[in-house]
């Protein structure tokens, strides 16, 4: 059976071809309840070719974050170079996960600042302007800090005060530090 004249074989090895998929997993080594599986795929559909970037949680059983990227059909060359350089950033996310003891639930932060840079024209927007405009912002890779998303260990006094002041826990003045007596002064 030939399709437009082509041969059956040839759209097999054609459609392998450009089709690619990748996967890695994120394994604790301390209990194996706590894995994500990270999966990337190329594909081709209704006339454009798409990089979709999944990681999932085995614990939750829904996806921990998604990311794509879209392409026309004449560009499968910018896609499939695409689609590598996303697959070596996870490459480089999952070395450095296995040499350091990270919490799992930080691996989603860690690859979405590895990843956001890669191709910002092509990446597939939300029509959702708060998280459209956070993929084009600046975010914190080290997972001690963006768990507190870079504000809470470098708090001075006055943005606290403006924080109790916001919430109506105002003090009139500061408390003073009272000098106790130590073990050795008695």
């Amino acid at each position: 059976m030939m399709i437009q004249g082509i041969p059956p074989s040839q759209i097999v090895k054609t459609a392998a071809r450009r089709n690619k998929d990748y996967e890695v997993e994120f394994a604790n080594t301390d209990s194996n309840s706590d894995i994500y599986t990270l999966k990337i795929f190329l594909r081709k559909s209704e006339g454009q070719y798409k990089v979709r970037l999944v990681l999932i949680s085995s614990i939750l059983a829904y996806p921990a974050f998604e990311m794509s990227w879209v392409f026309d059909d004449e560009e499968y060359e910018l896609a499939s170079r695409v689609f590598h350089r996303v697959c070596d950033e996870a490459d480089v996310v999952k070395e450095d996960y296995s040499q350091s003891m990270t919490p799992g639930s930080t691996i989603a932060a860690k690859i979405r600042e590895a990843v956001k840079p890669i191709s910002l024209s092509h990446q597939e927007e939300m029509h959702n302007l708060p998280l459209d405009e956070a993929k084009r912002l600046a975010g914190v890779s080290d997972w001690r800090q963006s768990i507190y998303s870079n504000r809470y260990p470098n708090m001075t006094t006055e943005d606290k005060q403006k924080i109790q002041k916001f919430e109506g826990n105002e003090t009139e003045q500061p408390l003073e530090r009272k000098d106790y007596p130590t073990r050795g002064s008695y």
